[in-house]
């Protein structure tokens, strides 16, 4: 049975022990039902160097996000206006994922390059 990382211990692959390893790649956490516009963000963010791990359900990227702890998540309109939102809230509250970025994008919305190169530089510095 794995353990839930806490304040004092990191996750296998959080942050801290990916940039011990010196070499750092952010890690994206993309959830939507449209299987396309799900496939084109993520060739985009692989694209642009990111490590991306996909949810089809809004309790799906919960369950991912507080396992995996990404650098981002992105949550698609693909899931619905009310399961974006739940969605959100409850993982902006969450003290496992509450530090982590919550981005959320409409159809055809590529995520911004810029979004993952703060990410970067937030995390190294």
């Amino acid at each position: 049975m794995s353990e839930l990382p806490t304040p004092g211990r990191n996750a296998v692959g959080s942050t801290t022990s990916r940039l011990a390893t010196g070499t750092y790649t952010p890690h994206v956490l993309l959830a939507g039902t449209d299987a396309v516009a799900l496939h084109d963000r993520e060739q985009h963010l692989r694209g642009v160097g990111a490590h991306v791990v996909t949810a089809r359900t809004g309790f799906e990227a919960i369950v991912k996000a507080s396992c995996r702890m990404p650098d981002l998540i992105v949550l698609d309109e693909s899931l619905g206006d009310q399961e974006v939102a739940e969605t959100a809230r409850l993982l902006t509250s969450c003290p496992v994922t509450a530090q982590t970025p919550v981005l959320c994008l409409r159809r055809g919305r590529r995520v911004p390059v810029k979004v993952l190169a703060g990410l970067r530089r937030q995390t190294l510095t």
